[in-house]
């Protein structure tokens, strides 16, 4: 029996090529996740030169979220058996185009309009990310490629967020935009040359997403991506005004704290590996009951930024699975719809950011920020009980 033709391509390809191919994705998925959150680090500056209060602010993550939700869904759809590339380079064309609208931006309004065009880069590029990441090497590799691929997210909380808070806090946040639209052009660029075309058997509709819906596997993600991604933001969308009120963290000291953060994220996204090759709720589990922990302790016993500089790694340590270990678990337990499956986790994944960050702007103007950490604390425990539950009933011991 012949092999078929996309495993001769890849199988022919050097595994030096194939590591370019998947790190260009993972510089993709960088400038996704730091142009996404940019506004969290230099939330302070930015809603004081637009003049309105940082729960107001938080809506220029909220917008994003939610119309990526809607674009993760309906991308697939519209790409039809076209190469998934296309996907990809109109995400980050998307991002060139929303930070120059945002470098000018006069009014709060200006501000949300642009990041109307960061909603549209996220939900194309998240949509399709692990399967073209997956495509680009043979599939004994698969896992380890999509690890690569998602450590993009913890090199953004590594380098991108702290960096453009830095900037934002230092020479003002619209620098922050123009430094990420000239990155998002580079990698632009590179993805062009260095990934090999990824084109679906079939044609994806939105009878095959609602299908997808109704797939275990899927609900399960979507439940647990909705409830701990949700609480997770719920505090992180506000981690400055949090080290700053609690923690007595200068506004020029957040960046640090948050690469700190990022560095310990970076560590989680691999160190979860063990978990995943189990089975991936281990780590879903694993990642919830971490959350729940670390928010705890931050609140409880920090008084000072060094206290917030011993905390803030072990909460990034497992916010940092977080990513990796819920789409590990969609092609582990719902493998059968891979792709729609992944649309519609990427979908509510986003969902779960925008809700975060409103929810959290609600409670931190209306209840502080002890109403806040507590909210998300109690969202990652019901998280936790959640894969529990898939854990018990639905894997072989």
């Amino acid at each position: 029996m012949q092999p078929a033709p996309a495993m001769v391509e890849t199988t022919a390809r050097s595994r030096a090529a194939q590591t370019a191919a998947v790190l260009s994705l993972a510089a993709g998925i960088f400038i996704l996740i730091t142009i996404e959150e940019l506004p969290i680090g230099v939330l302070t500056v930015m809603s004081a030169d637009l003049g309105v209060s940082p729960g107001v602010a938080g809506l220029a993550v909220t917008l994003p979220g939610l119309l990526a939700a809607v674009v993760a869904v309906l991308a697939p759809v519209a790409i039809g058996r076209l190469d998934r590339r296309l996907s990809l380079v109109i995400g980050l064309a998307s991002v060139v185009l929303s930070c120059l609208l945002s470098v000018f931006a006069p009014t709060f309004g200006w501000l949300l309009a642009a990041r109307v065009l960061t909603g549209v880069a996220i939900g194309m590029y998240w949509s399709v990310l692990p399967v073209v990441a997956m495509r680009q090497v043979a599939p004994e590799h698969r896992t380890r490629a999509l690890t690569l691929a998602m450590s993009g997210t913890g090199a953004a909380l590594v380098l991108g967020v702290p960096l453009t808070s830095w900037l934002g806090n230092t020479f003002g946040w619209r620098d922050s935009f123009a430094v990420v639209g000239v990155l998002a052009a580079l990698v632009m660029a590179a993805l062009l040359v260095l990934v090999r075309p990824v084109r679906s058997d079939e044609a994806i509709s939105l009878s095959a997403m609602a299908g997808a819906l109704r797939h275990r596997g899927v609900r399960y993600a979507a439940a647990m991506t909705g409830i701990i991604v949700t609480g997770q933001f719920i505090t992180y969308s506000y981690v400055s005004p949090l080290l700053q009120g609690r923690a007595g963290v200068p506004a020029t000291g957040v960046g640090a704290m948050l690469l700190v953060f990022g560095i310990a994220g970076l560590v989680g996204n691999f160190a979860v590996a063990p978990l995943l090759r189990r089975h991936p709720v281990h780590a879903v589990l694993t990642v919830a009951l971490g959350i729940a922990g670390s928010l705890g302790v931050l609140w409880a016993a920090v008084h000072g930024p060094l206290a917030a500089a011993l905390v803030m790694p072990l909460w990034g340590l497992f916010a940092g699975a977080a990513s990796v270990s819920i789409q590990s678990f969609v092609s582990r337990a719902a493998s059968e719809v891979e792709e729609p499956g992944t649309a519609i986790n990427s979908a509510m994944f986003n969902i779960a950011i925008a809700t975060g960050a409103a929810i959290g702007g609600q409670i931190l103007d209306g209840l502080g920020l002890g109403a806040v950490v507590a909210t998300t604390v109690g969202l990652a425990l019901v998280g936790a009980l959640i894969s529990l539950r898939y854990l018990l009933r639905h894997v072989p011991r």
